[in-house]
Protein backbone atom coordinates (compact mmCIF):
# COMPACT_ATOMS: atom_id res chain seq x y z
CA UNK A 1 0.00 0.00 0.00
CA UNK A 2 1.22 3.90 -0.87
CA UNK A 3 2.04 6.10 2.00
CA UNK A 4 -0.68 8.36 0.36
CA UNK A 5 -2.95 5.68 0.58
CA UNK A 6 -1.99 4.85 4.01
CA UNK A 7 -2.71 8.80 4.75
CA UNK A 8 -6.00 9.13 3.33
CA UNK A 9 -7.25 6.26 5.73
CA UNK A 10 -5.79 7.67 8.42
CA UNK A 11 -7.56 10.65 7.77
CA UNK A 12 -11.04 8.94 7.73
CA UNK A 13 -9.83 7.06 10.85
CA UNK A 14 -9.15 10.49 12.46
CA UNK A 15 -12.80 11.75 11.24
CA UNK A 16 -14.43 9.14 13.00
CA UNK A 17 -12.43 9.46 16.04
CA UNK A 18 -13.88 13.12 15.39
CA UNK A 19 -17.17 12.31 16.22
CA UNK A 20 -16.67 9.30 18.46
CA UNK A 21 -15.14 12.16 20.72
CA UNK A 22 -18.52 13.83 21.41
CA UNK A 23 -18.16 12.10 24.97
CA UNK A 24 -15.35 14.42 26.17
CA UNK A 25 -17.97 17.91 25.67
CA UNK A 26 -20.27 16.04 28.49
CA UNK A 27 -19.74 18.94 30.59
CA UNK A 28 -21.38 21.30 28.40
CA UNK A 29 -24.55 18.74 28.54
CA UNK A 30 -23.65 18.33 32.52
CA UNK A 31 -24.84 22.13 33.04
CA UNK A 32 -27.80 21.76 31.08
CA UNK A 33 -28.93 18.36 32.77
CA UNK A 34 -28.53 20.17 36.43
CA UNK A 35 -29.87 22.91 35.62
CA UNK A 36 -32.93 21.00 34.04
CA UNK A 37 -33.23 18.08 36.92
CA UNK A 38 -31.79 19.98 39.88
CA UNK A 39 -28.91 17.59 40.25
CA UNK A 40 -25.74 17.96 42.26
CA UNK A 41 -21.95 17.38 40.68
CA UNK A 42 -22.27 13.60 41.68
CA UNK A 43 -25.74 12.79 40.60
CA UNK A 44 -25.15 15.05 37.28
CA UNK A 45 -21.97 12.91 36.76
CA UNK A 46 -23.52 9.26 36.51
CA UNK A 47 -24.36 9.50 33.04
CA UNK A 48 -20.16 10.68 32.06
CA UNK A 49 -19.25 8.02 34.60
CA UNK A 50 -21.42 5.17 32.34
CA UNK A 51 -20.76 6.30 29.04
CA UNK A 52 -16.57 6.08 29.81
CA UNK A 53 -16.88 3.10 31.50
CA UNK A 54 -18.91 1.35 28.45
CA UNK A 55 -16.81 2.73 26.46
CA UNK A 56 -14.21 0.87 27.90
CA UNK A 57 -15.89 -2.13 28.58
CA UNK A 58 -16.89 -2.65 25.14
CA UNK A 59 -12.95 -1.97 23.54
CA UNK A 60 -11.97 -4.40 25.39
CA UNK A 61 -15.42 -6.93 24.00
CA UNK A 62 -15.28 -5.49 20.89
CA UNK A 63 -11.68 -6.29 20.26
CA UNK A 64 -12.74 -9.85 20.88
CA UNK A 65 -15.78 -9.42 18.88
CA UNK A 66 -13.38 -8.13 16.08
CA UNK A 67 -11.04 -11.03 15.91
CA UNK A 68 -14.08 -13.49 15.66
CA UNK A 69 -16.69 -12.19 13.91
CA UNK A 70 -17.59 -10.06 10.73
CA UNK A 71 -16.27 -6.79 10.93
CA UNK A 72 -19.30 -5.11 9.15
CA UNK A 73 -21.88 -6.29 11.40
CA UNK A 74 -19.40 -5.32 14.55
CA UNK A 75 -19.63 -1.71 13.06
CA UNK A 76 -22.88 -1.34 11.83
CA UNK A 77 -23.57 -2.50 15.37
CA UNK A 78 -21.67 0.06 17.16
CA UNK A 79 -23.48 2.75 14.61
CA UNK A 80 -26.77 1.66 15.66
CA UNK A 81 -25.75 1.98 19.21
CA UNK A 82 -24.56 5.35 19.08
CA UNK A 83 -27.36 6.74 16.69
CA UNK A 84 -30.21 4.78 18.95
CA UNK A 85 -28.86 6.08 21.75
CA UNK A 86 -29.36 9.63 20.89
CA UNK A 87 -32.33 9.30 19.56
CA UNK A 88 -34.32 8.08 22.66
CA UNK A 89 -32.65 9.87 24.94
CA UNK A 90 -34.32 12.48 22.88
CA UNK A 91 -37.59 10.51 24.15
CA UNK A 92 -36.76 10.02 27.45
CA UNK A 93 -36.53 12.16 30.58
CA UNK A 94 -34.43 12.61 34.27
CA UNK A 95 -31.63 10.96 35.00
CA UNK A 96 -31.81 7.59 34.77
CA UNK A 97 -33.58 7.63 31.11
CA UNK A 98 -30.34 9.59 30.34
CA UNK A 99 -27.51 7.39 31.96
CA UNK A 100 -29.32 4.27 30.36
CA UNK A 101 -29.17 6.16 26.97
CA UNK A 102 -26.52 8.40 26.86
CA UNK A 103 -24.72 6.78 29.28
CA UNK A 104 -25.13 2.73 28.44
CA UNK A 105 -25.90 2.39 24.94
CA UNK A 106 -24.04 5.61 23.41
CA UNK A 107 -20.98 4.38 25.65
CA UNK A 108 -20.72 0.82 24.26
CA UNK A 109 -21.48 1.71 20.78
CA UNK A 110 -18.40 4.28 21.20
CA UNK A 111 -16.34 1.35 22.74
CA UNK A 112 -17.51 -1.00 19.66
CA UNK A 113 -16.60 1.33 17.08
CA UNK A 114 -13.76 3.17 18.29
CA UNK A 115 -11.32 0.13 17.89
CA UNK A 116 -12.08 0.05 14.07
CA UNK A 117 -9.68 2.71 12.80
CA UNK A 118 -7.14 1.58 16.04
CA UNK A 119 -7.13 -2.02 14.24
CA UNK A 120 -7.06 -0.53 10.70
CA UNK A 121 -3.67 1.70 11.51
CA UNK A 122 -2.15 -1.31 13.39
CA UNK A 123 -2.39 -3.25 9.89
CA UNK A 124 -1.18 0.16 7.97
CA UNK A 125 2.48 -0.95 6.89
CA UNK A 126 4.70 2.26 8.24
CA UNK A 127 7.72 2.75 10.72
CA UNK A 128 6.20 5.13 12.89
CA UNK A 129 3.10 3.58 14.10
CA UNK A 130 3.32 5.38 17.58
CA UNK A 131 2.79 8.77 15.29
CA UNK A 132 -0.21 6.97 13.14
CA UNK A 133 -1.81 6.15 16.07
CA UNK A 134 -1.70 9.47 17.69
CA UNK A 135 -2.80 10.70 14.54
CA UNK A 136 -5.73 8.83 14.36
CA UNK A 137 -6.57 9.82 18.00
CA UNK A 138 -6.12 13.08 17.42
CA UNK A 139 -9.94 13.50 16.22
CA UNK A 140 -11.34 11.76 19.25
CA UNK A 141 -8.94 14.89 21.27
CA UNK A 142 -10.13 17.78 19.43
CA UNK A 143 -13.55 16.56 19.41
CA UNK A 144 -15.25 19.06 21.64
CA UNK A 145 -13.08 21.95 19.62
CA UNK A 146 -15.81 20.92 16.87
CA UNK A 147 -19.13 19.44 19.09
CA UNK A 148 -18.90 22.01 22.55
CA UNK A 149 -19.50 25.07 20.83
CA UNK A 150 -22.36 23.31 18.26
CA UNK A 151 -24.12 21.34 21.37
CA UNK A 152 -24.20 24.90 23.40
CA UNK A 153 -25.82 26.58 20.35
CA UNK A 154 -27.83 23.57 20.33
CA UNK A 155 -29.13 23.85 23.70
CA UNK A 156 -29.60 27.20 23.74
CA UNK A 157 -31.55 27.24 20.44
CA UNK A 158 -33.73 24.08 21.05
CA UNK A 159 -33.16 22.49 23.82
CA UNK A 160 -32.02 19.29 25.68
CA UNK A 161 -34.07 16.81 23.82
CA UNK A 162 -34.30 18.67 20.32
CA UNK A 163 -30.04 18.50 20.28
CA UNK A 164 -30.41 14.40 21.16
CA UNK A 165 -32.84 13.96 18.48
CA UNK A 166 -30.60 16.31 15.93
CA UNK A 167 -27.29 14.10 16.80
CA UNK A 168 -28.98 10.81 16.51
CA UNK A 169 -29.71 11.70 12.76
CA UNK A 170 -26.66 13.09 11.83
CA UNK A 171 -24.71 10.28 13.19
CA UNK A 172 -26.45 7.66 11.46
CA UNK A 173 -25.71 8.72 8.36
CA UNK A 174 -21.95 9.67 8.52
CA UNK A 175 -20.64 6.97 11.23
CA UNK A 176 -22.38 4.24 8.59
CA UNK A 177 -20.18 6.00 5.58
CA UNK A 178 -17.10 5.73 7.31
CA UNK A 179 -17.62 2.39 8.75
CA UNK A 180 -18.05 1.47 4.77
CA UNK A 181 -14.94 2.99 3.65
CA UNK A 182 -12.58 1.54 6.84
CA UNK A 183 -14.24 -2.00 6.54
CA UNK A 184 -12.63 -3.43 4.15
CA UNK A 185 -8.69 -2.52 4.91
CA UNK A 186 -9.13 -5.03 7.91
CA UNK A 187 -7.54 -7.96 6.53
CA UNK A 188 -6.56 -9.89 9.76
CA UNK A 189 -8.04 -13.43 9.71
CA UNK A 190 -10.63 -14.72 11.98
CA UNK A 191 -9.64 -16.53 15.09
CA UNK A 192 -12.97 -18.90 16.27
CA UNK A 193 -10.62 -20.33 18.97
CA UNK A 194 -11.11 -19.73 22.99
CA UNK A 195 -9.75 -16.63 23.82
CA UNK A 196 -6.83 -16.26 25.73
CA UNK A 197 -4.66 -13.22 27.23
CA UNK A 198 -1.36 -14.35 27.60
CA UNK A 199 -0.11 -10.88 28.60
CA UNK A 200 -1.72 -11.08 31.87
CA UNK A 201 1.27 -13.46 32.91
CA UNK A 202 3.63 -10.29 32.02
CA UNK A 203 4.60 -8.13 34.64
CA UNK A 204 4.91 -5.23 31.77
CA UNK A 205 1.16 -5.56 30.98
CA UNK A 206 0.48 -4.42 35.10
CA UNK A 207 2.88 -1.19 34.73
CA UNK A 208 1.72 0.20 31.68
CA UNK A 209 -2.39 -0.74 33.17
CA UNK A 210 -1.17 1.18 36.54
CA UNK A 211 0.10 4.24 34.37
CA UNK A 212 -2.45 4.41 32.25
CA UNK A 213 -5.01 4.49 34.94
CA UNK A 214 -3.65 6.92 36.76
CA UNK A 215 -3.56 9.12 33.83
CA UNK A 216 -7.00 8.74 32.71
CA UNK A 217 -8.21 9.21 36.36
CA UNK A 218 -6.79 12.43 36.41
CA UNK A 219 -7.48 13.49 32.80
CA UNK A 220 -11.48 12.31 32.68
CA UNK A 221 -12.33 13.49 36.18
CA UNK A 222 -10.88 16.84 35.26
CA UNK A 223 -12.41 16.79 31.47
CA UNK A 224 -15.89 16.03 33.55
CA UNK A 225 -15.98 19.05 35.45
CA UNK A 226 -14.48 21.38 33.10
CA UNK A 227 -17.65 23.41 32.40
CA UNK A 228 -18.26 23.61 36.00
CA UNK A 229 -14.97 24.71 37.11
CA UNK A 230 -15.26 27.44 34.25
CA UNK A 231 -18.19 28.75 35.65
CA UNK A 232 -17.98 28.20 39.32
CA UNK A 233 -14.41 29.08 40.07
CA UNK A 234 -12.97 30.93 36.82
CA UNK A 235 -16.32 33.31 36.64
CA UNK A 236 -16.63 32.35 33.22
CA UNK A 237 -20.11 32.48 31.37
CA UNK A 238 -21.58 28.80 29.71
CA UNK A 239 -20.66 30.28 26.19
CA UNK A 240 -17.23 31.18 27.20
CA UNK A 241 -16.54 27.61 29.23
CA UNK A 242 -17.76 26.24 25.94
CA UNK A 243 -15.47 28.39 24.02
CA UNK A 244 -12.31 27.29 26.35
CA UNK A 245 -13.58 23.60 26.34
CA UNK A 246 -12.82 23.69 22.64
CA UNK A 247 -9.82 25.51 23.02
CA UNK A 248 -8.45 22.92 25.63
CA UNK A 249 -9.46 19.95 23.18
CA UNK A 250 -6.63 21.49 20.79
CA UNK A 251 -4.53 20.15 23.29
CA UNK A 252 -6.05 16.92 24.19
CA UNK A 253 -5.79 16.14 20.30
CA UNK A 254 -2.26 17.10 19.90
CA UNK A 255 -0.81 15.09 23.07
CA UNK A 256 -1.63 12.65 21.15
CA UNK A 257 0.88 12.60 18.06
CA UNK A 258 3.32 14.75 20.62
CA UNK A 259 3.51 11.63 22.72
CA UNK A 260 3.10 9.48 19.90
CA UNK A 261 6.30 10.60 18.87
CA UNK A 262 8.15 11.16 22.13
CA UNK A 263 7.42 7.24 22.58
CA UNK A 264 8.95 6.01 19.00
CA UNK A 265 12.18 8.87 20.20
CA UNK A 266 13.01 9.18 23.43
CA UNK A 267 11.04 5.97 24.53
CA UNK A 268 8.35 5.02 27.35
CA UNK A 269 9.76 5.74 30.30
CA UNK A 270 10.70 8.91 29.46
CA UNK A 271 7.44 9.67 28.07
CA UNK A 272 5.25 8.96 31.30
CA UNK A 273 7.97 10.72 33.54
CA UNK A 274 7.31 14.01 31.93
CA UNK A 275 3.73 13.46 31.70
CA UNK A 276 3.95 12.86 35.52
CA UNK A 277 6.01 15.53 36.19
CA UNK A 278 4.41 18.19 34.92
CA UNK A 279 0.99 16.96 36.06
CA UNK A 280 2.18 17.41 39.53
CA UNK A 281 3.20 20.96 38.96
CA UNK A 282 0.02 22.18 37.24
CA UNK A 283 -2.64 20.33 39.67
CA UNK A 284 -0.28 22.34 43.16
CA UNK A 285 -0.50 25.56 40.65
CA UNK A 286 -4.51 25.28 40.50
CA UNK A 287 -4.38 24.32 44.73
CA UNK A 288 -2.44 27.45 45.12
CA UNK A 289 -3.49 30.13 42.75
CA UNK A 290 -7.48 28.61 41.64
CA UNK A 291 -8.70 32.21 41.51
CA UNK A 292 -6.24 33.00 38.73
CA UNK A 293 -7.93 32.62 35.20
CA UNK A 294 -4.71 32.85 33.56
CA UNK A 295 -4.05 29.87 35.74
CA UNK A 296 -7.11 28.26 35.15
CA UNK A 297 -6.05 28.10 31.23
CA UNK A 298 -2.99 27.33 31.76
CA UNK A 299 -3.43 24.36 34.36
CA UNK A 300 -6.22 22.58 31.55
CA UNK A 301 -4.38 22.79 28.85
CA UNK A 302 -1.48 20.97 30.33
CA UNK A 303 -4.07 18.36 31.82
CA UNK A 304 -5.74 18.05 28.67
CA UNK A 305 -2.19 17.68 26.94
CA UNK A 306 -1.11 14.96 29.08
CA UNK A 307 -4.55 12.70 29.01
CA UNK A 308 -4.24 12.84 25.13
CA UNK A 309 -0.91 11.65 25.17
CA UNK A 310 -1.70 8.60 27.66
CA UNK A 311 -4.31 7.77 24.52
CA UNK A 312 -1.25 7.56 23.05
CA UNK A 313 1.22 6.13 25.14
CA UNK A 314 -0.68 2.98 26.24
CA UNK A 315 -1.40 1.30 22.65
CA UNK A 316 1.59 2.43 21.16
CA UNK A 317 3.37 0.23 24.36
CA UNK A 318 1.02 -2.39 23.84
CA UNK A 319 1.65 -2.70 20.17
CA UNK A 320 5.86 -2.38 21.23
CA UNK A 321 5.11 -4.88 23.97
CA UNK A 322 3.47 -7.59 22.79
CA UNK A 323 3.00 -6.93 19.06
CA UNK A 324 0.07 -6.47 16.62
CA UNK A 325 -1.01 -9.72 15.99
CA UNK A 326 -3.23 -9.66 19.31
CA UNK A 327 -3.61 -6.05 19.25
CA UNK A 328 -7.56 -5.66 19.22
CA UNK A 329 -7.43 -8.06 21.86
CA UNK A 330 -4.99 -7.17 24.15
CA UNK A 331 -5.65 -2.82 23.92
CA UNK A 332 -9.18 -3.89 24.47
CA UNK A 333 -8.04 -5.71 27.47
CA UNK A 334 -5.72 -2.40 28.46
CA UNK A 335 -8.17 -0.23 27.80
CA UNK A 336 -10.55 -1.30 30.64
CA UNK A 337 -8.14 0.92 32.82
CA UNK A 338 -9.50 4.01 30.95
CA UNK A 339 -13.05 2.55 31.90
CA UNK A 340 -11.83 2.19 35.87
CA UNK A 341 -10.29 5.66 35.75
CA UNK A 342 -13.41 7.20 34.60
CA UNK A 343 -15.71 5.28 37.02
CA UNK A 344 -13.75 5.96 39.94
CA UNK A 345 -12.64 9.11 39.10
CA UNK A 346 -15.67 10.62 38.34
CA UNK A 347 -17.46 9.62 41.18
CA UNK A 348 -14.80 10.34 43.83
CA UNK A 349 -14.13 13.63 41.94
CA UNK A 350 -17.73 14.74 42.50
CA UNK A 351 -18.22 13.62 45.90
CA UNK A 352 -14.77 15.62 46.49
CA UNK A 353 -15.93 18.62 45.02
CA UNK A 354 -19.77 18.47 46.50
CA UNK A 355 -17.93 17.67 50.06
CA UNK A 356 -14.79 19.86 49.83
CA UNK A 357 -13.71 22.10 47.15
CA UNK A 358 -12.71 22.09 43.74
CA UNK A 359 -8.93 22.78 45.25
CA UNK A 360 -8.98 19.20 47.52
CA UNK A 361 -9.93 17.69 44.01
CA UNK A 362 -6.56 19.10 43.06
CA UNK A 363 -4.18 18.21 45.64
CA UNK A 364 -5.96 14.56 45.31
CA UNK A 365 -4.70 14.54 41.74
CA UNK A 366 -1.04 16.09 42.70
CA UNK A 367 -0.91 12.95 44.70
CA UNK A 368 -1.62 10.53 41.98
CA UNK A 369 0.22 12.44 39.69
CA UNK A 370 2.90 11.66 42.43
CA UNK A 371 2.45 7.81 43.01
CA UNK A 372 2.26 7.49 38.49
CA UNK A 373 6.02 9.40 38.64
CA UNK A 374 7.20 7.43 40.91
CA UNK A 375 5.80 3.95 39.15
CA UNK A 376 7.47 5.29 35.97
CA UNK A 377 10.87 5.79 37.70
CA UNK A 378 11.67 2.84 39.35
CA UNK A 379 10.38 0.26 36.71
CA UNK A 380 8.95 0.80 32.99
CA UNK A 381 8.63 -1.17 30.34
CA UNK A 382 11.97 -1.63 27.83
CA UNK A 383 11.38 -0.39 24.31
CA UNK A 384 11.61 -3.51 22.45
CA UNK A 385 8.81 -5.86 21.80
CA UNK A 386 8.34 -8.68 23.41
CA UNK A 387 5.96 -10.88 20.99
CA UNK A 388 5.67 -10.74 17.58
Amino acid sequence: MTNKKIYLYVIIGTMMMLLLGIVYSYSIFRIEIEQLYGLNKFESGIPFMLVLFFYALFMAIGGIWYQRYSTTLIAFFGTALISGGFLLASATGGLLGISLTYGVMIGSGIGILYGLPLRVVAQLNHPRPGLLTGITLIGFGLSPLLFAPIVRALLEASGLAATFLILGLVYIVVLFVFSILLIPIDNQPKQMERITYPILKDKQFYRVYGLFFIGTFIGLTIIGLTANIGVDVAMLSETEAAFFLGVFSIFNGVGRPLFGYLNDRIGFRLSATLSYASLIVVSLLFYLFSTSSIVFIVVFLIIYLNFGGWLSLAPSATIRLFGKADYSKNYGLMFTAYGFGALIGNALGGSIVNWFTYQSLFLLMAGLAVIGLIIALIESPPNQKTAP
